[in-house]
């Protein structure tokens, strides 16, 4: 079983935003950790309890997927827990626009690269869904999400493929936080030190 990593990741946060809105649908992250070098937040929903603060954040991966010819018979997106707050986590798939991909660093204004993302709605219905949920988070090992024909059929057909990891309890939805609410996933980014807790996807070529 092949095993690829991505070229470049990043966490991307809007931070510190007036409404719910503007923190989910901005069009720029306010904090970035382009390739970082430790763990650090992939996901992240924060309302404070003063209900006047909303944080929003997303991790983007982009792997090179060029010599992949023929849609694999199944693949996991393989990511180590650093830590977690209960937040449920999904992926769905990235913009070809975004700037970063494998061998680009990732910028503030790809914050809002997810294909199909319309700005005050769902995702559900827009954007295309690459996973199972995974509702249930390691700290001491991968978490593992099955990812679906969509994202076979695209490590076949795309060069890059980009996926983004995000909260499917309130960005999937577009559902405001409750007041006090701050859940984060944490995990260990591709520039880790310990190679053994990069990100990568295991996939089953096809015959």
């Amino acid at each position: 079983m092949p095993d690829i990593y991505p070229g470049k990741d990043a966490a991307l946060r809007a931070g510190g935003q007036s409404s719910w809105a503007n923190a989910r649908d901005a069009t720029a992250s306010t904090d970035e950790y382009i390739n970082v070098n430790k763990a650090g937040t992939a996901v992240r929903i924060k309302r404070n309890s003063g209900s006047t603060l909303f944080d929003v954040a997303r991790s983007f991966f982009a792997f090179d997927t060029s010599a992949i010819t023929v849609a694999p018979t199944s693949a996991t997106l393989k990511l180590y827990g650093y830590n977690n707050t209960a937040v449920d986590v999904g992926v769905v798939k990235g913009d070809a626009s975004a700037t970063g991909d494998s061998s680009t660093d990732f910028v503030a204004a790809d914050f809002d690269m997810i294909d199909g993302l319309v700005k005050g709605s769902s995702m559900a219905g827009n954007v295309t869904p690459y996973s199972n949920e995974v509702s249930t988070w390691y700290t001491t090992k991968y978490n593992e999400f099955t990812l679906n024909a969509d994202a076979l059929a695209d490590m076949a057909a795309l060069d890059e493929f980009l996926c983004v990891v995000i909260s499917t309890d309130n960005d999937y939805p577009n559902t405001q936080p409750s007041a006090g609410d701050t859940d984060n996933t944490g995990i260990y980014f591709v520039s880790d030190s310990d190679a053994t807790k990069r990100p990568l996807i295991s996939y089953t070529a096809a015959l």
